[in-house]
């Protein structure tokens, strides 16, 4: 197991980049929680506290990479180029919602396929194997394209996680597996899911790589990523890296974690915040200031809140088109059923 700090791997616009899209995420996940309060919206999966290794890991993607997300990812499908428009049209199940056409909870279950982003799932766990074998479909077809597989530490108490990584590792796949390691499975403890907490020991069982890094920690969790991603597309096969980082809120707006997390620890995540984290690491290099980091967040709110206003008001699905991307079509599927 390697331990991965930080290191100078990005540009100064890079690192910006990274950061406005940090912001983003955090707009909009406010802005999900205040419209879940005012009966507006129906559910929101936070992402806070996961920003950092999310953005950090799609960013060392390539154009023709893929992104297999867990439900938390938010910070990962902005980064390939989800608008805020698009994600609040999700939220409010829209005609135009062009994540899942209105069906699914918001970030529940979703793809995007001209982003590279395959469907998302809830039944944790599930898509690791399925990420596995898109990155053996590329292999096979010398695409030359890597696949970058997100999700939590509840995730690897699944058997999804042993056959993905395993049959990935037999088959020296050009995958990257980030465990965003939060410490919980909604409310169980890591301790209560595993004698060894770091994720990352797992790798020698399958003979390959793992990397434990601080997921709150921006650069370090680029250098890693990149890393991986290097190695997957040289044909070296795939790595796991475990991510640590702090779940700023509850599991999801359906749970309060305060019925199994003291005050005390809900305080101390919000220490690791990684986007002020970085936002001070940018400070301090002077490629920003204060006040700019401030208006950015200020404007990413403005614009997140116009989205949720805009969105509400687009068309409703309609009823004769449930079915529709149900079934196959069209002759070279085959007629429908």
């Amino acid at each position: 197991m390697a331990t991965t700090t930080r290191t100078d791997s990005a540009t100064r616009e890079q690192y910006l980049q990274l950061h406005r899209w940090m912001c983003m995420a955090k707009a909009l996940d406010d802005r999900m929680h205040i419209l879940v309060k005012q009966g507006r919206a129906p559910f929101v999966g936070s992402s806070r506290g996961h920003e950092g290794i999310q953005v950090a890991s799609t960013a060392a993607l390539g154009a023709d990479d893929w992104l297999v997300p867990h439900y938390r990812g938010l910070a990962n499908s902005i980064v390939r180029g989800l608008t805020m428009k698009e994600w609040m049209l999700a939220v409010f199940a829209k005609a135009a919602d062009p994540l899942s056409a209105g069906r699914n909870i918001p970030g529940g279950c979703y793809s995007y396929h001209a982003l590279k982003i395959a469907p998302v799932s809830q039944v944790v766990a599930s898509w690791i194997p399925k990420a596995a074998g898109i990155a053996y479909a590329a292999k096979l077809r010398c695409e030359g394209s890597v696949t970058l597989c997100t999700f939590g530490d509840g995730a690897t108490s699944q058997g999804d996680f042993h056959e993905g990584v395993n049959f990935a590792a037999v088959h020296k796949l050009p995958v990257v597996f980030v465990c965003e390691n939060n410490s919980y499975a909604i409310s169980v403890p890591i301790r209560l899911q595993t004698a060894n907490p770091n994720i990352a020991d797992r790798a020698a069982g399958y003979g390959i790589p793992g990397v434990t890094v601080d997921g709150t920690d921006v650069p370090a969790g680029y250098a890693a990523c990149r890393d991986a991603v290097d190695r997957a597309r040289r044909g070296d096969g795939p790595t796991l890296i475990d991510a640590k980082v702090w779940r700023m809120n509850s599991h999801t707006s359906e749970d309060n974690h305060l019925k199994y997390r003291t005050k005390e620890e809900v305080a101390d995540a919000s220490e690791h915040d990684p986007i002020a984290r970085f936002a001070a690491l940018l400070e301090e290099r002077r490629w920003i200031t204060a006040d700019q980091a401030a208006k950015i967040e200020e404007e990413y709110n403005k614009e997140a809140s116009d989205a949720a206003d805009w969105a509400e008001q687009q068309p409703d699905p309609l009823a004769e088109d449930a079915m529709t991307n149900v079934f196959a079509t069209g002759s070279a599927q085959g007629a429908p059923l």
